[in-house]
């Protein structure tokens, strides 16, 4: 999966879980409604779609929809 796929199905978890339409990879994620919920919806789908295990720390520390993208991409094995 390249990167620009890996972006594409992290951007459809972030819309799916928080039922935002459209959500742009600059867009902040707490300001979009990621709660702690949402952060544990978001990291079982990214660990069962994408096989992207991160510590739940790296969700709040995402500031971005693109930080996180580049947090998965790096996590993602190669």
């Amino acid at each position: 999966m390249t990167d620009g796929e890996t972006e594409a199905e992290v951007l459809e978890i972030v819309r799916e879980v928080l039922d935002v339409d459209p959500v742009r990879p600059e867009d902040d994620l707490f300001d979009l409604g990621f709660t702690s919920l949402a952060i544990v919806k978001t990291a079982a789908r990214v660990r069962e779609r994408l096989d992207a295990e991160l510590p739940l720390s790296a969700y709040f520390d995402a500031a971005t929809v693109a930080d996180l993208v580049a947090v998965v991409a790096a996590a993602r094995p190669r």
